[in-house]
């Protein structure tokens, strides 16, 4: 290797910049390995004095630390180089230690001075700086329902058509596409992502209507507020302030599921009358209902679509002889069975058959009864993501559940749709029929 003879405009620019980060011959060693030439820790300390940019290095032993607490909120301790100024600054603290002022709040900081060295342009002083940081919990501005609402007036023409199979004496159709988890980012790439999510839903409502193409239906019950999306606020967190890997921002997720959900349904209306039932979940309770309150909005003149946004986490629906509950089944645990007869105790009393459906789990669980009632915890039809697989909960069969209800004989028929990689490629074009038959 060659030896430093002079210095050139791009070295003394270098060394500006690694001036007041190390001893001389920690950085003889970057330079000399930058540009390929021996450049010694005297001729460092030499050139630095002579353009008088620093004269005494800052310690490098100052251990920088990231700390996640269990409510969501986040601790970070870093060495930054700052004026008095900055390190008053709520907006360059935020930035400095890695987060955004859009998605975290500040809630406090303590900044100590560590070291102070002097550069060719003043005295310069490194900070022993330590912030705590939340999620901003804040959804919604009037500009962002604004911007939804012209959006769905705009750009969206419901089809015009009257149902094909509909029929007074017909069946129920229930489809519960339980734990969707939309902008849910997997542990892999080709795992899941929101464009394969959106792909897989509308493969299973064209897979579902075409296995019934011989049946007629009086109603279809449309469950899909089980987690449907998976984030709850701008901060990408669940309800409960749990962090999650996402693969779009909420914005997008919002108005990408907002389309699905109308495509979805003006696609299942026509072939009977639609009703949807919001059951809050712990990923999107305040998302889903939000979009329960859209979706009503958008279909109040349609006599054909019933939109169930009441609030409350358990939710039962009467048909002919049958009694079915929902619920998203995190919290209820082994009480959800014995809940049915005491909180719809009038239908209970009227009805023969009685089950209650939940999701969370993300597979079938041994079906339970007791006192007559049949507790089913159901498949989710998403992928894996990083919190799961390195957890181990892994190898789920990926597939959703759909029921044929019977007024007289309660549940004829239980339709299984499998999720597998040649369906997220060749079928699903958002709020068509392509790929299904007879239709």
């Amino acid at each position: 290797m060659e030896k430093h003879l002079t210095w050139t405009p791009e070295e003394d620019a270098k060394l500006k910049e690694l001036s007041g980060t190390g001893t001389y011959a920690e950085i003889a060693r970057v330079l000399t390995d930058q540009f390929n030439i021996e450049i010694t820790s005297e001729a460092v300390r030499k050139r630095t004095k002579k353009l008088g940019i620093s004269t005494k290095a800052p310690p490098l032993d100052y251990k920088t630390t990231t700390e996640i607490l269990a409510d969501g909120s986040h601790k970070s301790d870093k060495l930054l180089r700052m004026s008095e100024e900055q390190s008053k600054d709520v907006n360059y603290l935020l930035k400095a230690h890695g987060y955004d002022r859009d998605t975290w709040e500040l809630v406090n900081a303590r900044n100590n001075i560590w070291n102070v060295y002097s550069k060719q342009d003043g005295v310069q002083t490194l900070y022993s700086s330590k912030i705590t940081v939340k999620p901003k919990t804040k959804n919604f501005t009037i500009d962002d329902i604004k911007e939804i609402v012209s959006d769905l007036m705009e750009n969206y023409k419901p089809p015009l058509y009257e149902p094909v199979r509909y029929a007074d004496d017909g069946k129920l159709l229930e489809v519960n596409m339980s734990d969707l988890h939309l902008n849910k980012m997997g542990y892999k790439d080709g795992e899941y992502n929101h464009e394969q999510a959106e792909k897989i839903f509308f493969f299973i409502l064209n897979d579902i209507l075409t296995r019934t193409e011989n049946i007629s239906f009086e109603k279809i019950l449309f469950i899909w507020s089980h987690d449907f999306f998976n984030v709850d606020n701008l901060a990408k967190a669940t309800t409960g302030g749990t962090p999650q890997d996402t693969t779009t921002r909420f914005a997008d997720m919002y108005k990408q599921g907002k389309r699905m959900l109308i495509q979805g349904i003006d696609l299942l209306r026509r072939f009977a009358p639609v009703e949807t039932i919001q059951v809050g979940a712990n990923h999107d309770r305040l998302t889903s209902y939000t979009m329960s309150e859209v979706l009503e909005a958008w279909f109040r003149n349609d006599d054909r679509v019933k939109i169930d946004n009441d609030p409350l986490s358990r939710k039962y629906i009467k048909y002919g002889r049958n009694l079915i509950g929902f619920s998203h089944g995190d919290k209820e645990k082994s009480r959800l069975g014995k809940l049915v007869p005491i909180e719809a105790r009038k239908d209970w009393g009227e009805t023969l058959y009685s089950e209650i459906h939940a999701g969370h789990l993300h597979s079938e669980q041994a079906v339970k009864e007791e006192n007559g009632v049949i507790v089913r915890y159901l498949s989710s039809p998403s992928g894996t993501d990083n919190w799961h697989y390195e957890s181990g909960y892994v190898g789920s069969v990926r597939k959703v559940q759909s029921f044929i209800w019977d007024k007289e004989r309660g549940l004829l028929d239980i339709l299984h749709t499998p999720i597998i990689p040649r369906e997220l490629i060749e079928v699903g074009n958002s709020g068509n029929m392509e790929g299904c038959r007879g239709v």
